[in-house]
């Protein structure tokens, strides 16, 4: 006997480039695509990529500043400049 399990999971095919939006993803898969994303940047020679995750509540932004601190990849990271709904993100590459 076969069963088919219907999966309700949707996956969103991003391009990734220097600057990833996390507006649309869930809280909780935020930590995957963030390491996705800086593997990616960090595989193509980045020295430095946007993280734009909104200001709101800043739940987003709290789970990307505790992922980028323990992230070996990464030099630096602090808020755009008048902006800080956004994460500039400096990578050991440009070192």
């Amino acid at each position: 006997m076969t069963k088919e399990i219907m999966n309700s999971d949707e996956y969103i095919k991003i391009e990734l480039s220097e600057t990833i939006d996390l507006h649309c993803f869930h809280p909780n898969d935020i930590k995957g695509i963030l390491d996705e994303f800086l593997d990616n940047a960090y595989t193509k020679g980045y020295k430095k990529v946007e993280i734009i995750h909104g200001k709101g509540k800043s739940v987003i932004k709290s789970i990307v500043h505790n992922y980028l601190k323990n992230d070996s990849r990464i030099t630096d990271f602090f808020d755009k400049h008048g902006n800080w709904g956004t994460t500039i993100v400096i990578l050991k590459i440009g070192e």
